[in-house]
């Protein structure tokens, strides 16, 4: 399976940034878009940004947009980090 799932959140001084993370399979991929015109970079997720992620997953969950296996195997890569 996979999916695909983007939010913004504020850094501390107060710039929104933009979160991205990409699951193909096994294979997590986090992404960080810091400023405008400016590439994305790879990103080493906090445990912040894992509820939100879940969190994000199960709402979509409920509304058919992402399998449960998808979501199972996400909790799976959040154990192992």
């Amino acid at each position: 399976m996979s999916c695909s799932l983007s939010w913004y959140r504020r850094n501390e001084s107060g710039k929104r940034e933009q979160i991205e993370f990409k699951l193909v399979r096994e294979k997590a991929v986090w992404a960080i878009h810091r400023e405008r015109y400016e590439p994305r970079e790879p990103y080493e997720p906090e445990e912040e940004d894992w509820e939100t992620l879940i969190d994000n997953l199960e709402r979509n969950l409920n509304r058919g947009k992402v399998y449960p296996e998808d979501l199972a195997t996400v909790k799976r890569l959040r154990d192992k980090s």
